[in-house]
């Protein structure tokens, strides 16, 4: 539990740190809102959709399990999504999205996900599914499951400083390829003040403030 805290306390901390403009971590963070930045759809030739689990996402949704936070240093090995992909025919298994994943940084080297998902974190992975979709979506939903760093030992993506992730489901079969991309430090967990020329609240990463048109 002591240590569980220390982490997040430290995940807080960096990202409070993180920017001379004044953003500091959110004390209070809104699951919803974070769980919408995480996810992403893609409709263009077909809905194919995926979820980012990341440390900070569900170090949140277990706060309230003792359970689940003694696990809680074994998620962080991974990085975890969960996809979904439909054709307009049918739903694509989990072999045929694993076959066609790679992820890979801003920095790192592509990675391919592992071939298994490891049997020590799969209680809980199935518990945040039920969590964040009912069970008619969660069917066709599949986890797919990456190391968290490269070939080279370098991390994939570091979470508390401006960078990126991609994940990358290639072309196979009746499914075009398509990219996810996601941006951090995540926007939900800052709180990135008033604008100083009018006070209105702004968010991160905007450059100008569109209330009055100042900048930022």
């Amino acid at each position: 539990m002591k240590t569980f805290k220390l982490r997040m306390i430290l995940v807080l901390l960096a990202l409070s740190m993180l920017f001379c403009s004044g953003w500091s971590a959110k004390r209070n963070v809104n699951l919803n809102d974070f769980l919408k930045e995480l996810s992403i759809t893609n409709t263009k030739e077909q809905m194919q959709s995926a979820i980012w689990l990341p440390l900070e996402f569900y170090s949140r949704l277990l706060s309230s399990d003792a359970k689940m936070r003694k696990d809680f240093a074994a998620l962080e090995r991974y990085h975890i999504f969960l996809v979904r992909c439909y054709d307009g025919n049918e739903y694509a298994s989990w072999s045929k999205i694993q076959s066609r994943a790679a992820l890979q940084g801003a920095a790192s080297a592509p990675v391919k996900p592992l071939t298994l998902v490891p049997a020590k974190i799969k209680p809980m992975l199935d518990a945040i599914k039920s969590a964040v979709a009912d069970e008619s979506v969660s069917l066709n939903m599949h986890f797919i499951v990456f190391d968290s760093n490269d070939s080279d030992g370098k991390p994939v993506v570091e979470t508390t400083i401006k960078d990126r992730i991609v994940l990358t489901l290639e072309k196979s079969g009746s499914y075009a390829k398509t990219q996810f991309i996601w941006h951090t430090p995540f926007e939900s967990l800052i709180d990135a003040g008033n604008c100083p020329k009018c006070g209105d609240k702004i968010k991160p990463y905007w450059k100008l403030c569109p209330w009055c048109g100042g900048k930022l």
